[in-house]
């Protein structure tokens, strides 16, 4: 049986079933504040296919049904039965059985939004998931490569089919998907330039290419500085070598960073490659996203600006650099340390 579908008339939401088993279309006409909550949610998910990248999506319909479906609809609730205590039980719950606070604050944003929803389509007068205390999420904090350990890294990693990946996302602070999606047209050897507008993200086992960027401020254009275009020709041309060496079996793609066979390299594989060349290299088990908070810390350790890095990292409000990126070394804190001694001239008998 198909999923059923809601028409809304007089006042009654009439919601088709579709086909019963003896052939006739199934009908029942329900109230839209019966309507029960999860059945509610499965359309707004759907619904959301247009406003959300795929691996986000995809995170939605697996917090729905991993933990919100199989508890609201336990208790069979309806936007008429609803109460501001189902969705602390919810929450009480969820912590109770180990999962942590971002994990949970995460569960609860999906809820929110859709009642957000159901609010402005009258189904109830205001967001009981307001009204829930949430537990307090702890901040991640960042681990990052020295400069010498970042070389240390990037030669570790020349024999990997990864190395462009990882050269790019040390020097540019790329995201993964930003890697994995950079095509060759989008690198002007000419005038010098990257163009960061194309994106590879993984979910669910398959890999979607887009033109959608994680954020309006993701899109951008970076120089191409003459050791990194000196990089990338090189590898253009070994590209071209294994093309004639595979022949008609060569991948045709336009994507940067790909296998001896012209195959992108997947997203999960940058990743596992990643952990594998920290391991080879006896260096710190780091993600790869945090070759991103590298390249950013040792900007802001060489004096760029926090706005400078903002537009560099393609962040679309510098709160988020500010708030990732502005933290002070020890090695910082003894130099100022020594400034305020100095100013004022203190000594200690």
């Amino acid at each position: 049986m198909s999923k059923p579908a809601y028409t809304e008339r007089d006042g009654c939401l009439y919601v088709d079933f579709g086909q019963s088993a003896d052939g006739t279309a199934a009908r029942a006409v329900t109230p839209p504040q019966d309507i029960q909550l999860t059945e509610f949610m499965k359309e707004w998910l759907h619904m959301m296919t247009s406003q959300l990248r795929h691996n986000t999506l995809d995170g939605y319909w697996y917090m729905f049904r991993r933990h919100i479906e199989p508890f609201f609809s336990a208790r069979r609730l309806t936007f008429r039965t609803l109460t501001r205590s189902d969705f602390q039980d919810f929450i009480d719950m969820k912590y109770a059985e180990g999962y942590s606070p971002t994990s949970i604050v995460k569960f609860h944003s999906i809820l929110h939004k859709c009642l957000k929803y159901a609010v402005i389509q009258g189904l109830i007068d205001y967001n009981l998931s307001d009204c829930v205390i949430l537990p307090k999420k702890t901040k991640y904090i960042s681990h990052t490569f020295t400069l010498d350990q970042l070389n240390r890294f990037l030669a570790e990693a020349r024999s990997s089919p990864a190395e462009p990946a990882f050269v790019l996302a040390a020097a540019y602070g790329l995201r993964r998907s930003e890697v994995a999606g950079l095509r060759w047209k989008a690198i002007d050897f000419t005038t010098g330039a990257i163009s960061i507008n194309h994106t590879a993200i993984s979910s669910c086992g398959r890999v979607t290419y887009s033109d959608r960027v994680k954020t309006a401020s993701s899109y951008r254009t970076l120089p191409l500085t003459a050791g990194i275009k000196s990089y990338l020709l090189r590898l253009q041309r070994e590209q071209s070598e294994m093309q004639l060496h595979y022949g008609p079996d060569y991948h045709q793609s336009d994507y940067v960073c790909c296998r001896e066979n012209g195959k992108p390299l997947r997203p999960d594989y940058i990743s596992q490659e990643f952990a594998k060349v920290c391991k080879q290299g006896n260096l710190p088990h780091i993600r790869f996203h945090d070759l991103r908070h590298t390249a950013a810390t040792l900007l802001l350790q060489n004096g760029f600006s926090l706005k400078q890095i903002q537009e560099w990292m393609g962040h679309s409000d510098i709160a988020t650099t500010a708030n990732t990126y502005a933290h002070v070394t020890y090695s910082d804190k003894v130099d100022m340390a020594e400034c305020m001694n100095g100013l004022l001239q203190m000594s200690i008998i």
